[in-house]
């Protein structure tokens, strides 16, 4: 009995020296799945496929507040900084960023910039009235144009802008063109009492124009010549309705519901003339949409999060309702939808909104609504 006592007695002992050695061990090893960071104090490290910890994707190249961003032919980020109440750009990393143009009378509420990001159309308020200006960055110039002015547009070529002018006699409203300091004007379609959106028809000499979009409205696509001929009627068969043209010049794509005051929104798929409608099955807006460079695939974000009873896009826009955005890309011929981040890999939420490509369409780029911050996902 005493030797199977002492047996017992020396197990024991050697137990409970392994075990100390053991936990003595690895209670200092980094590695450890609890690894120490202070008194009392520890943090879990999630195993290999765990989502309890979202490392985010999402990049944030320029933390700063800004407006317009865009990106130009010499691969920089053109944008106004609140910070710096300055015109600015910086590469896409957000590195070497440089003024560009400063001392402006106020902060622009809107930024359109021509297309070779020489020159910036603004809307600055003043004395109470949002009044656009025209920017010069080669010359360091700001010139305002008519306080009756209210939409405004480059040409393709950015030698002249189009823009909505509102007659203050009789609040009947025109299209026009002109030099981009506002001289040398010409009417080129009256509208009447109606607000309307402009875009130029790429690779032509055309614009288009349609009614700010209102979900309780159709809303009519029209295009007219530069010259003011050629007046025609591309689309009007769509309430609250939006619309993009692809870089090529031969697709629209329409966010727009089919029913008056809807609570959902579908994008659908026009030819330049505004025939050939296909649903592309989106329920998204045109606002979070951009065209890669061939005009073959369309990048976006699914909006999420809206209540169930939002009018859209009117509440949108109106009541600044936050989005919870998810990333996507489709190619418009197959209908084949691929997204672009986990959910696991978005540590937060985004209502995104200006979106850009790389020229090489390698990152997507886009300015959160809420915190005004531009943000980077690389592809």
């Amino acid at each position: 009995m005493k030797k199977v006592f002492y047996g017992s007695l020396t197990l024991l002992v050697l137990t409970l020296i392994f075990l100390g050695a053991y936990n003595f061990a690895f209670k200092n090893n980094s590695n450890s799945p609890v690894a120490e960071t202070g008194k009392n104090e520890a943090v879990i490290v999630p195993e290999a496929g765990e989502d309890s910890v979202a490392v985010s994707l999402v990049k944030n190249p320029i933390n700063e507040p800004l407006l317009g961003a865009v990106m130009g032919g010499d691969e920089k980020v053109y944008y106004y900084s609140f910070d710096d109440k300055a015109l600015k750009k910086a590469t896409l990393e957000g590195k070497d960023k440089s003024v560009l143009l400063s001392n402006l009378p106020g902060e622009p509420s809107r930024i359109v910039w021509s297309p070779k990001r020489d020159k910036a159309l603004l809307s600055i308020k003043l004395d109470g009235r949002n009044i656009w200006h025209t920017a010069d960055l080669q010359t360091k110039s700001l010139v305002a144009l008519k306080p009756e002015v209210t939409r405004v547009a480059w040409t393709n070529l950015g030698d002249k802008i189009f823009y909505l002018y509102t007659d203050p006699k009789n609040s009947e409203r025109s299209l026009n063109i002109a030099n981009p300091d506002g001289s040398s004007w010409k009417e080129l379609a009256k509208l009447g009492a109606r607000d309307a959106y402009l875009s130029a028809v790429p690779q032509s000499s055309s614009v288009s124009f349609w009614s700010r979009p209102n979900a309780l409205e159709k809303t009519v696509l029209e295009s007219v010549s530069s010259d003011g001929t050629g007046r025609k009627t591309l689309f009007g068969d769509g309430y609250g309705s939006d619309y993009l043209w692809s870089p090529d010049g031969e697709k629209i794509v329409m966010s727009g519901s089919s029913e008056k005051g809807g609570n959902t929104l579908s994008v659908s798929l026009l030819n330049k003339n505004g025939g050939e409608a296909r649903s592309l099955a989106l329920p998204t807006l045109v606002s979070k949409i951009v065209w890669s460079r061939d005009s073959a695939f369309l990048y976006y974000a699914l909006p999420g999060g809206l209540p169930e009873n939002a009018t859209l896009p009117n509440d949108y826009f109106e009541k600044s309702l936050a989005t919870k955005d998810t990333f996507w890309k489709m190619d418009i011929e197959t209908g084949k939808k691929t997204r672009l981040l986990e959910p696991k890999d978005v540590a937060q939420s985004f209502d995104s909104t200006d979106l850009f490509l790389s020229s090489e369409e390698d990152a997507l780029f886009f300015t959160d609504r809420q915190s005004g911050r531009l943000h980077r996902i690389d592809l």
